[in-house]
């Protein structure tokens, strides 16, 4: 029987999470743009014999996918916390096709990537986060006049994330 894993709560590592969502637009981009490569890819010439099929894709382009396919995991890893649902099916161990065409293994990697973004939106922030949030309201109510004061505090406590 195999075991189904518990999942990681949804967080971000890193306290800086506006820098964290673009750098992971960014890598999304880098994704579509290798999706747009991959779907022009032809056959390169291989050993039937002794090589597997995914070696058509050519081994420039199975390194060219495995570096970015590296970069990516190496930025989730260090800044966002629950990500492991990609490249899984959900239990023991994180999983990819390595003997795969890359036409077939691309467009799941971007489609985990949108799910994994538009995730974020209810992902956990570190308390770093809220700390600085909370130090800049404080800078801010220091230089207004108390009922200004009173107003900015009552604004941030709605809506914390719109406080500049």
């Amino acid at each position: 029987m195999v075991k189904r894993k518990m999942r990681e709560p949804l967080a971000f590592k890193n306290p800086n999470r506006s820098w964290v969502v673009a750098e992971l637009r960014k890598l999304y981009g880098e994704w579509k743009s290798w999706s747009l490569k991959v779907g022009e890819i032809e056959d390169h010439p291989y050993n039937k014999n002794t090589e597997a099929e995914c070696f058509a894709d050519g081994r420039e382009n199975m390194h060219t996918h495995r570096i970015l396919q590296t970069r990516t995991l190496t930025f989730l890893d260090n800044n966002i916390q629950g990500h492991d649902f990609m490249l899984s099916n959900q239990y023991e161990e994180p999983y990819e096709d390595i003997m795969g065409r890359l036409k077939s293994k691309v467009p799941y990697r971007v489609q985990e990537l949108e799910v994994l973004m538009a995730s974020l939106e209810y992902a956990l922030v570190p308390d770093s986060f809220w700390k600085e949030q909370g130090k800049k309201m404080v800078e801010n109510l220091a230089t207004v006049a108390p009922e200004k004061a009173a107003d900015t505090a009552a604004s941030w406590l709605r809506n914390p994330l719109s406080f500049k």
